[in-house]
């Protein structure tokens, strides 16, 4: 598309050509073949004028609430006009920037960007990327532009080169062309960087159905994996996730999008997270999630997440959290409205379009309870300040994680969330819920993509548009007080308590099944990865108090090569025995014997219904949809 430019903005330095010619502003074209040997270059063309020129590379990515656009994966850059190379400098205080002088009479620069992608772990597009056998090109990585534009008004043509007999997907229409290359539609910046692109020699796309209200939008799932097998689904596969479309139309009312794709890569060699688009979702996990019921109930949770981020975040967003030019510095104040209130619908639409279990919900349910409730940190740091300090969080090491608090307002939220459903429904005598407010916080009209921001203050209007009570207090207190008992006292108002017992939690069983982890911070306290090394430790638990850190590996148990099942099978005994438990770690190339005082057995947290309060848990994850 064509688009009109405010010349009296920083995009000034688009206008020129773009008035005259009606050119795109900037013309992408990746060449992706090499994408397996994690090699990819990018030629960019943009409209400049001559003078002074600050070019700056993507650096607040929307949805990573973090300066996280991976500026290292450049590794080669060559800027000419005219076919004749520019000198460039970088701003010593500011690495996402390069100055250029443009020459009289220059109209167009030439980049060239090799780029080398990561191999290591790393946060959203930052991580690894590609397997041997699939790709996700995030366009963010392979953009240079003129510092202080708005990329919503700056015109883009793209293209990409993909290996040989690779399948292609993104929320932007392509057209293969000459040359292999596959030509998108034109859109702007903004648009190119939220239609990231997947790719794969093993392509599944599942069509769905169910989508009403606004039957003739699409919804289709793009499924790749690193082999044919890992895409094998069970018949009612496309059957729930068509659910899931007709139980977020039915909650919302409205679909901001022309159509969605969710691009869900299954692979052991690429970062595993979600990351929301308007019209599609970034989503990646182990190569085997769908192989089982638990494991794909783990996955639709993921996909609820980021689908439900298409009204919660790309359209209603918290004006803090804008970033047209990728350079200014977002606010995460409102991430437990952005991130908070979509883990609560993530995991409730799911659950009533029956891809996950009504039990099953209520293990994750406990599960985040129970974490909170042996969180030493939840008593020096409110959960305000973890989404406002997200910026610093999110990639903050794993070690000490329970101490310091991690992004965990998204878990935190689900309680918030919970109470107010429960305060609506008591200020109404049943007769509204917090379906009643997102109806009217999201509504708008079925179609394009656009944005709508937002303040706190519209949150609490629009709660008192449903009914009247102290909305402001009532959520400042999960915002601002430490502990736990606004928490906990949303999870009694719904009809159910945090307990614990020797039984295994289904959802801690499930993660601890992906990831190789062990998890007993329950018990001893101890959180230890697929190799043994602990992670983290509650630092007032058994573990802990026995001189377990970070860092350690436990290299046995009660002298025997450690194993989870040997972990737990000494758990056990020493509820009998009532002797110490050993363990033998190994300490930066010294090894000590750490004595466990811990006699109580197994335990897992669960929820118990509180039979003289109505259960509406239950109500809110009643399907909708008949």
């Amino acid at each position: 598309m064509n688009t009109t430019l405010n010349c009296t903005a920083g995009a000034a330095l688009l206008c020129l050509v773009s008035s005259v010619t009606h050119a795109a502003d900037v013309s992408v074209r990746v060449d992706a073949r090499d994408v397996a040997a994690k090699r990819v270059h990018t030629d960019l063309t943009l409209a400049v004028r001559p003078g002074p020129l600050t070019l700056v590379y993507p650096k607040w990515i929307p949805g990573e609430h973090a300066p996280t656009g991976p500026l290292e994966s450049v590794i080669g850059l060559d800027i000419r006009a005219h076919g004749e190379r520019l000198a460039w400098s970088r701003d010593p205080y500011d690495m996402y920037a390069l100055r250029v002088n443009v020459p009289r009479g220059v109209d167009r620069l030439e980049v060239s960007i090799d780029s080398g992608l990561a191999t290591d772990d790393g946060g959203f597009t930052a991580g690894p990327s590609n397997s041997a056998q699939l790709a996700v090109i995030s366009w963010n990585q392979f953009l240079l532009f003129p510092k202080g534009i708005d990329a919503d008004r700056v015109s883009v043509e793209a293209s990409i080169l993909a290996p040989a007999g690779w399948t292609i997907v993104s929320a932007l229409d392509a057209t293969q062309g000459s040359g292999g290359a596959y030509a998108f539609e034109n859109s702007s910046i903004a648009e190119l960087i939220d239609s990231p692109v997947q790719m794969g020699a093993h392509p599944k796309l599942i069509e769905l159905s169910g989508s009403a209200p606004g039957a003739e939008i699409k919804h289709r799932l793009s499924i790749m994996a690193d082999s044919a097998d890992a895409l094998q689904v069970p018949d009612d596969f496309a059957a729930g996730y068509g659910r899931l479309v007709a139980e977020s139309g039915a909650l919302f009312g409205s679909r901001m999008y022309r159509h969605y794709t969710w691009l869900l890569s299954l692979s052991d060699h690429v970062a595993h997270f979600g990351l929301e688009h308007h019209e599609s979702s970034d989503d990646r996990t182990n190569e085997n999630a769908l192989s089982e019921e638990d494991l794909r109930m783990d996955v639709a949770g993921l996909l609820g997440h980021e689908y439900v981020h298409s009204w919660n975040g790309k359209y209603r967003r918290p004006l803090g959290l804008l970033s047209p030019d990728y350079q200014k510095a977002m606010d995460g104040t409102l991430l437990w409205v952005y991130e908070g209130m979509t883990e609560f619908w993530g995991e409730v639409l799911p659950t009533r379009a029956g891809l996950i279990s009504p039990d099953y919900f209520r293990e994750t349910v406990a599960e985040a309870a129970g974490f909170f409730d042996t969180e030493p940190g939840v008593r020096w740091r409110p959960m305000v300040d973890t989404a406002t300090s997200a910026q610093s969080l999110s990639d903050a090491p794993t070690a000490w994680t329970s101490s310091r608090r991690t992004v965990d307002y998204y878990d935190a939220s689900i309680f918030l969330w919970l109470d107010v459903d429960a305060e609506l429904r008591a200020r109404s005598q049943g007769r509204a819920t917090l379906d009643d407010y997102v109806k009217r916080f999201y509504a708008g009209e079925t179609g394009e993509p656009r944005l709508k921001p937002y303040v706190e203050q519209d949150i609490y209007a629009t709660l008192a548009g449903v009914a009247q009570a102290d909305w402001r207090g009532l959520i400042h207190r999960h915002l601002d007080e430490l502990d736990t008992e606004p928490l906990m006292g949303a999870l009694a108002r719904s009809g159910w308590k945090l307990a614990y017992s020797s039984a295994p939690n289904a959802a801690v069983a499930t993660r601890e099944k992906r990831h190789e982890s062990t998890n007993r911070r329950w018990s001893i306290g101890l959180m230890l990865d697929k190799d043994a090394k602990i992670t983290d430790v509650v630092a007032d638990r058994a573990a802990a108090l026995a001189g377990a850190s970070p860092g350690m590996t436990v290299l046995a148990v009660n002298g025997r090569k450690f194993t989870a099942k040997g972990l737990d099978a000494a758990i056990v005994e020493a509820q009998t025995t009532r002797r110490p438990i050993a363990l033998l770690v190994d300490n930066a190339d010294f090894y000590t014997t750490l004595a466990l005082e811990y006699y109580d057995g197994p335990r897992y947290p669960h929820l118990v219904r509180i039979e003289a309060q109505p259960d509406t848990l239950s109500g809110v994850i009643a399907a909708r949809v008949h």
